[in-house]
């Protein structure tokens, strides 16, 4: 359903020749003080920058160009002068308690800063190491689900608009922005074929680099005189500079429009900021302490961190579906949250003063993931818990019994055919430390597959059943 849905709003934006709005609430953090980070990469040289552009939103941006990144004093010397400028951003947002914010243009430009990131973290310079360690901290937070460290402006756009266009051509920043501000009276495509002319991601048009870009460093390199090697100096920084700010600009724009009024609060971005400053300070501690960060983790931290990503998935899915309006009615299109109706109430006395209550449900969704013995939670209002104890499909609805675990006394007063929108428990951030705890000690006991002692039998507690075909059928 949820493809459907995108489905949809892609034909209509198709129809209309311009993007439309998906949700109506914003769907990233937008923080005040983010810093806009546009690098250009070498063909050939993924690990190199051979043009940066810096600056914080409605600033213009710093920019340093190296005529050559293969040059290793020129390319450090780049990344030093970039140096004091994170520093001073991840000074200034320990200070505040909050978290540094990145916006790239594309998940190019994304994987580029991660992968710049590892590099430098092993270089002999330390100012360089530094470099890597402070990008690091992006890099590591960007595949983790809710994450506001590093944005894509592609991505954080495509979450509040759909075009009329391939979702793989939306990582086109440039194309993805004239579907949003289309020109009047020029035809969409049109418009879309010119901006993607541009480049938008971290490398630029090979037929650029064989026509002007590879023969200016070929002269910067043939140059005798220091004269004549700043005049092409010049010309490199003078066509880089055409590449560099277009791409900037666009990403400018980009945060702009999801700065906009229009976008309504979200209330499940604040928990995620709240973790987003808490992991901030966690790793910027570590540095202090003087932790080092390897290239590969090992076992036990490659478990600790599969688990983190894992309840960060689940917090960021329980957070949407409470307090995103358009992610609670995916959730309810795909299945993932029950919408169904009150029939009644079942009160039973099990003894004195203690009473148990049992409540009976109908819904006309498709496609439920229920099962019984499933506990689910409402969205809305008091806590109340309940526990699946029978599922029905009847005719064109389903019927649903289950035992309130969890607010006995607020099912008590909801009315005959009030609806009710039931999901997963509420997220719990902080209940991530009890998790690693738990990871830590299972760690330290490795089950008998990963050692070379068998288990000890055991007796079965169930006699073989005598056709083990049909008893298998049977539970069907």
């Amino acid at each position: 359903m949820a493809d459907l849905f995108q489905v949809t709003a892609r034909l209509r934006a198709l129809q209309r020749g311009q993007a439309v709005p998906i949700v109506s609430q914003r769907q990233v953090v937008i923080q005040p003080d983010a810093r806009i980070i546009t690098l250009l990469a070498m063909a050939g040289e993924d690990t190199s920058v051979h043009a940066a552009a810096i600056g914080r939103f409605g600033d213009a941006p710093q920019i340093g160009i190296v005529a050559d990144p293969r040059r290793r004093d020129d390319q450090y010397g780049l990344l030093r002068w970039m140096l004091p400028m994170f520093e001073t951003c991840y000074a200034e947002c320990r200070a505040a308690g909050t978290f540094p914010q990145l916006w790239v243009s594309s998940a190019g430009a994304l994987g580029h800063l991660d992968t710049l990131a590892d590099r430098l973290r092993f270089t002999d310079e330390p100012d360089i190491q530094r470099l890597g360690e402070l990008w690091t901290y992006a890099g590591e937070r960007s595949p983790i689900d809710g994450q506001q460290a590093l944005i894509s402006a592609s991505g954080a756009l495509r979450m509040h608009f759909a075009t009329g266009q391939q979702e793989a051509e939306d990582e086109h920043l440039g194309s993805l922005l004239t579907w949003i501000e289309p020109t009047p009276g020029r035809d969409i495509f049109a418009a879309v074929a010119t901006a993607e002319e541009q480049p938008m991601g971290v490398k630029t048009d090979p037929r650029f680099d064989r026509r002007w870009l590879q023969p200016a460093i070929e002269d910067f390199h043939a140059a005798q005189e220091q004269s004549e090697r700043s005049f092409h100096h010049a010309r490199i920084t003078q066509m880089l500079e055409g590449v560099l700010r277009p791409i900037h600009a666009a990403t400018q724009r980009a945060y702009a429009l999801l700065d906009d009024p229009r976008w309504r609060p979200n209330p499940a971005l604040d928990a995620l900021a709240d973790q987003e400053a808490r992991e901030f300070e966690r790793f910027m501690a570590a540095r202090d302490e003087g932790h080092h960060l390897p290239y590969r983790d090992k076992p036990k931290a490659g478990a600790i961190k599969i688990v983190a990503r894992e309840r960060a998935a689940s917090n960021l899915d329980a957070g949407t579906l409470r307090h995103d309006r358009a992610a609670r009615e995916r959730g309810v299109g795909a299945g993932k949250v029950l919408r169904a109706a009150v029939l009644k109430v079942i009160e039973r006395r099990i003894r004195p003063k203690l009473f148990e209550y049992t409540v009976e449900l109908t819904t006309a969704q498709t496609g439920l993931h229920l099962r019984e013995g499933d506990i689910l939670f409402a969205l809305d209002g008091p806590t109340i818990s309940l526990r699946i104890d029978a599922v029905q499909r009847r005719g064109a609805t389903t019927w649903i019994r289950a035992t309130v675990d969890k607010g006995k006394r607020t099912v008590k007063s909801i009315p005959e055919n009030a609806i009710l929108d039931l999901g997963p428990e509420a997220p719990n951030w902080n209940g991530l430390g009890f998790e690693l705890q738990q990871m830590s000690i299972r760690l330290m006991n490795p089950p008998w597959t990963h050692g070379n002692a068998m288990p000890a039998a055991a007796p079965a507690a169930r006699p073989m059943p005598a056709d083990l075909l049909v008893a298998v059928e049977g539970l069907t």
